[in-house]
């Protein structure tokens, strides 16, 4: 759905039927970061699981902020730089600027390594977000 209709694609980690007091399904907690940085910084419409804020809300909030000081939407381009088993890389561009998301374990990204547009705006475990704002957007942050 998510490739078809993207402002239709709710995209989520957890919701009271897997995680929470329920506890079915959960997403593992081990990768909660990883999680968040993906579908708070990619196309669709991320939904934070209540539970999720109040425990990780640290490493979600400037997530969720990366998402809007970039202006990203449920349509925004996607460019996928690399996505192997320990290293994933993409540069979504939003209405304000764009984000690069680096998810997993490997820290040597070699020719990949963001550019001086780039400035790192939020990291956790095994991942990080660098945000480059258009030059007619920064004036309005």
């Amino acid at each position: 759905m998510l490739g078809w209709w993207p402002n239709r694609a709710v995209t989520f980690l957890d919701n009271h039927d897997t995680g929470g007091t329920q506890n079915h399904w959960p997403f593992p907690m081990e990768h909660i970061g990883q999680g968040y940085a993906y579908i708070l910084t990619h196309p669709g419409i991320p939904c934070v699981f209540w539970d999720h804020l109040f425990k990780y809300g640290k490493d979600i909030t400037p997530l969720i902020k990366a998402r809007k000081t970039a202006q990203v939407k449920a349509e925004s381009r996607v460019v996928i730089r690399a996505a192997e088993s320990d290293f994933y890389l993409a540069e979504i561009t939003g209405d304000a600027g764009s984000l690069l998301v680096k998810l997993g374990s490997r820290l040597n990204m070699g020719s990949l390594a963001p550019g001086k547009a780039y400035k790192l705006y939020t990291s956790g475990k095994n991942y990080a977000v660098w945000m480059a704002l258009r030059s007619d957007s920064a004036s309005q942050n």
